[in-house]
């Protein structure tokens, strides 16, 4: 399967998953994915989509990206956490966020779906505006974390 979209990252993806982080992460099915989407009427992003797809869901720093599994119970939490952060703060209007991953500490990386931007909304923010930018689209976030997983297996390596 080709992945649409994340062919600039693919030689990257590839190695990332080859690390000690990524030879456990199991791709998922199209099923498990169809049966999310019928379940909550909603679809993945394409690369996301796509990324779980022929690779499966990756812990390689912050954030964790969501398996179908963790969607499950992440996405209808991340819809009601978003609700009551837009009565709380003054969120821009044009937002479609897709939840993608957590940071640990409770923030949570979602897909902005129309500029495909990485933010994270972030968790106990006392400032103006809990948003900030992870990555300027998906193909940066996994550009990042799949560096971050060679350069871990690569220290790893050294100390062999």
């Amino acid at each position: 399967m080709e992945l649409k979209g994340l062919e600039q990252v693919r030689d990257l993806l590839d190695q990332a998953y080859q690390t000690n982080m990524g030879r456990s992460c199991i791709p998922e099915s199209e099923q498990a994915i169809a049966d999310f989407e019928q379940k909550y009427d909603v679809r993945l992003p394409a690369q996301y989509r796509d990324l779980l797809l022929e690779y499966g869901a990756c812990n390689f720093g912050g954030p964790a990206l969501y398996s179908v599994k963790e969607l499950d119970w992440a996405y209808p939490a991340f819809v009601e956490a978003y609700r009551e952060y837009e009565k709380e703060y003054d969120l821009p209007e044009n937002l479609n966020p897709f939840p993608i991953g957590g940071f640990g500490e409770g923030s949570i990386a979602f897909l902005e779906r129309n500029s495909g931007k990485v933010l994270m909304l972030i968790h106990d923010y006392s400032g103006e505006i809990p948003l900030q930018e992870v990555a300027k689209h998906f193909n940066g976030l996994m550009e990042i974390l799949a560096e971050s997983a060679i350069w871990v297996q690569e220290q790893m390596n050294e100390f062999r």
